[in-house]
């Protein structure tokens, strides 16, 4: 169990160093990525490396081509600022349409996410910051019976963006104070203010990552 989990911790760890490098720029659309040449720079065996590309394939960062080994999908502006408007149009609806779902364990729950961001964002704990965020993301979203744009939803967060936090630490206070007015909104039952802030906050988170490309 602990080699196990040594591995996973690795392999995190290779994950967001190649994930980091493509969203910053500094490996470029198109190029090979040769696990060999990885594994020595990184100082590690071919196995995280090749499972890390596998996370990045899902994420959409990378492509794996038969007989060709992976390459750099990599991201533009424009595949930044349409993902974050889509997604900022689509979580606001969602979490106005959960809201009048959500139990009171639900609404203790997210106050303990809150919490714990606060605790992750005081000892410098991005990896479990990343995790609590995105599941207080896809919990207030969980009461919508609208099953496909939950779809999409879970599609945005779960990829790239849920790793953002990682990339641009210094906003995370800025975005905890902004999940706790999402739950005075959540506890006043004001669906259209809901929205308003969801939006608000995943088109800032947006706007942050594309001036990291200037």
């Amino acid at each position: 169990m602990k080699a196990v989990m040594e591995f996973e911790t690795l392999q995190n760890k290779v994950t967001t160093r190649l994930r980091e490098a493509i969203i910053t720029g500094d490996l470029k659309p198109g190029e090979r990525l040769i696990q060999d040449e990885l594994a020595s720079l990184m100082g590690v065996s071919r196995m995280p490396i090749r499972e890390a590309l596998r996370d990045l394939e899902r994420e959409g960062l990378v492509e794996i081509l038969p007989h060709k080994g992976a390459q750099v999908t990599g991201l533009t502006r424009d595949d930044i600022e349409e993902l974050y408007f889509l997604r900022s149009k689509m979580e606001a609806v969602t979490v106005q349409k959960s809201m009048n779902f959500l139990t009171n364990e639900d609404r203790e729950r997210l106050q303990e996410l809150v919490e714990k961001m606060d605790r992750d964002i005081a000892i410098g704990d991005m990896e479990s910051f990343v995790e609590n965020n995105r599941e207080f993301h896809l919990l207030l979203q969980s009461g919508c019976k609208w099953k496909k744009v939950k779809v999409l939803c879970k599609q945005f967060i779960e990829g790239y963006p849920a790793h953002v936090p990682s990339l641009i630490p210094d906003t995370t206070l800025v975005s905890n104070e902004e999940h706790k007015a999402m739950l005075k909104a959540l506890d006043e039952k004001d669906p259209i203010w809901l929205g308003q802030l969801v939006e608000h906050h995943i088109m800032r988170t947006g706007n942050t990552l594309t001036r990291l490309l200037e």
